[in-house]
């Protein structure tokens, strides 16, 4: 669900002056990847809520929101805690995963990203930035086709993907996901590899649609999956993020 239009919120840019220099491309086949994550799970029998018939005013988003801190509860509150759950259920196929806040690892980092997502020894796994989403300069999809200007919009994650040395991340406005992944090639040469921009308000079309249609949450949890096998990297390369 979209983020209710309220009369008075935070209405300025908060885009770091900083750019990705670096090797960027789309992140072949995610999509079909996340599907037949999706479809390829043997998910838990256990219920994990119920649906009304009526209007559910619970599962709607009654707090208006201003500013990120607002975003960060929202996102939390309707990504975090459901798959946080979903990731439980599925405790036999050891998902030891938790969305959480930055400072709930320990870390010595001077910077806070918003959202991590980590596992049960605390090792961080997946770093994640939020914007506002109805500041224009945060919209994520125009900015797929002008290079400069995607570069600018991630190079906040992707700095914290390089300096954390952790393989995936993304940038989110609520309404619009991006996911990010770190990337050597046989040469030793790093990449970033960037998915299609995911709504939130996308719901699974199941596999007649090509290519898939898949939710944020199904994407979350096949970023979550791959990330909980990987062990942190290291990735020295000079000159990927720059002032501008």
């Amino acid at each position: 669900m979209d983020l209710e239009n309220v009369k008075y919120r935070t209405n300025s840019s908060a885009l770091h002056n900083i750019f990705f220099a670096g090797d960027l491309q789309p992140w072949p086949g995610f999509l079909s990847a996340v599907q037949a994550c999706h479809e390829g799970c043997t998910w838990s029998r256990q219920i994990l809520g119920y649906t009304l018939q009526a209007r559910d005013p619970y599962t709607h988003g009654n707090v208006e929101v201003g500013d990120e801190h607002g975003v960060q509860g929202r996102f939390q509150k309707f990504f975090g805690d459901v798959l946080d759950t979903i990731f439980a259920s599925q405790s036999t196929g050891h998902i030891n995963l938790r969305f959480a806040d930055f400072k709930c690892i320990p870390s010595t980092y001077t910077g806070t990203p918003d959202v991590i997502v980590k596992d049960n020894n605390h090792a961080l796994k997946v770093v994640g930035e939020l914007k506002v989403p109805w500041i224009t300069e945060h919209h994520i999809q125009p900015r797929l086709t002008r290079d400069r200007l995607l570069r600018k919009i991630l190079a906040q994650p992707i700095k914290y993907m390089q300096d954390l040395g952790c393989m995936y991340g993304f940038l989110s406005t609520y309404e619009e996901t991006i996911f990010l992944r770190q990337v050597i090639d046989n040469n030793g040469v790093w990449r970033i590899e960037y998915s299609p921009v995911i709504l939130s308000s996308t719901t699974y079309d199941r596999p007649e649609t090509q290519p898939p249609i898949v939710s944020v949450k199904q994407c979350f949890f096949y970023v979550g999956i791959n990330a909980s096998m990987h062990e942190p990297v290291n990735n020295r390369s000079p000159g990927w993020i720059i002032s501008v």
